[in-house]
């Protein structure tokens, strides 16, 4: 009980102390607000989002980007999602990459990491992902159902896959910000070698 009243008398002693207008003499004191550490921290010298700078030409709110540049995880692709411009597509994209040890054996890790998971690791469409609405993964071998391109999957041309991988397609959803340009074209030139093989 004793130390409860020395803990509530030395609070209010400094809360009396603390919040007082009175020097130590007695005299009377204005009120003072106190002392800032970093007033940085709460008037920044800094210009605001979108204020005016007087350091750009014009007094401008804010700068221009540099000529010939794009935003950042922006990949220019002319083609729009829409089945005229996949089957576009189609006909005339086709993969700048050479065919190659190195761009096969990327091209296969990536798949693993980003496809093989719906698609499965061969390319059967037996991945350990399934979707409610949406069942069948089609096989890249497959010869016999027509798709959407007017194709079987095995004759999926490269453009069409690069459209999928880009807007995605179904339950697919799409990749252009988890895949480059050139990661995309390393997974099609894998999967090449999945449509050609007979499960």
């Amino acid at each position: 009980m004793l130390r409860s009243l020395h803990y509530i008398f030395v609070f209010l002693l400094v809360l009396f102390v603390g919040c007082g207008d009175s020097a130590s003499d007695g005299r009377a004191l204005t009120k003072h607000p106190g002392y800032e550490y970093m007033p940085n921290m709460y008037r920044s010298p800094s210009y605001e989002t979108y204020s005016e700078n007087p350091l750009f030409k014009n007094n401008s709110t804010a700068r221009e980007p540099v000529e010939g540049t794009i935003p950042r995880g922006f990949s220019p692709f002319e083609y729009e999602n829409t089945l005229e411009d996949y089957l576009r597509a189609g006909l005339e994209l086709v993969n700048p990459l050479e065919k190659n040890v190195d761009n096969l054996e990327e091209g296969e890790v990536l798949y693993g990491m980003f496809c093989a998971h719906c698609h499965g690791k061969n390319g059967d469409g037996k991945g350990s992902i399934t979707h409610p609405l949406y069942g069948a993964v089609p096989s890249y071998s497959d010869n016999l159902l027509i798709r959407r391109s007017g194709t079987t999957m095995r004759d999926l041309a490269d453009g069409h896959m690069y459209h999928a991988i880009t807007y995605g397609f179904n339950a697919m959803g799409p990749h252009s910000t988890q895949i480059n340009a050139d990661e995309r074209w390393k997974i099609i030139m894998f999967v090449n070698n999945l449509q050609k093989e007979e499960k």
